[in-house]
């Protein structure tokens, strides 16, 4: 369970805030990406990694070595820098393979799952657990998938008990008013309780034994 964060202390805040200050910039967080998995690269070799000049590169990395990020050594006239173990470090590490799912699992950025009626009231998470980019969000009556995280895995349909997920393309013709309502989270929570208010006053959803009264 992740705590409250007004039950973090305030040093502790700000230690994570300037963390994320330190990667905002996308070259700093270019070269943190190309030292991850413990590797030492130099100068010239970051820079090429980052896209930047070397001149670039050095001033970048002397704020990151200020900051604790890095470390460095010389070897000969090279200075060899690698990854300390920061909260930047973890930072850049959760980016990057949030990123790297997104771009290769992702066959078409239209399709994505679609969670429906049975889960109105049932709200079993065991596709939470599963989701690899934490798409699942849970509003008053019901889970919703974030139509802009989802990255078309699959890894949530067989993982439902009650079978309300489907590829947007395959949602029954009497559940298709819940694409609306998964599409609407981006739009804030509020907007997606009061499409499901709507859609129960319309239609009430049926019990389901062992699940639903």
């Amino acid at each position: 369970m992740l705590p409250e964060p007004g039950s973090l202390p305030a040093a502790e805040l700000e230690r994570l805030a300037q963390a994320f200050r330190l990667l905002g910039d996308p070259g700093r967080l270019r070269l943190v990406a190309a030292l991850l998995d413990d590797r030492e690269l130099s100068v010239g070799a970051l820079s090429s990694a980052a896209l930047l000049s070397e001149t670039a590169a050095s001033q970048q990395l002397r704020v990151l070595y200020d900051a604790g990020v890095v470390r460095r050594r010389r070897v000969g006239r090279r200075v060899i820098y690698r990854l300390s173990g920061s909260d930047a470090r973890a930072f850049a590490r959760s980016a990057v393979q949030r990123s790297a799912l997104r771009v290769s699992k992702r066959k078409d950025p239209i399709v994505t799952y679609i969670i429906t009626e049975p889960c109105i009231d049932v709200k079993d998470k065991s596709c939470v657990d599963v989701c690899p980019v934490d798409c699942i969000h849970e509003s008053e009556r019901m889970l919703v998938i974030d139509p802009e995280e989802c990255i078309d895995c699959g890894a949530c349909e067989p993982e439902c008990p009650v079978e309300a997920i489907y590829p947007e393309d395959a949602v029954p013709d009497k559940w298709v008013p819940f694409i609306r309502i998964n599409y609407a989270y981006p739009e804030g929570m509020e907007s997606v309780n009061g499409l499901v208010q709507e859609q129960i006053a319309q239609s009430p959803p049926p019990p389901i034994a062992g699940h639903r009264g």
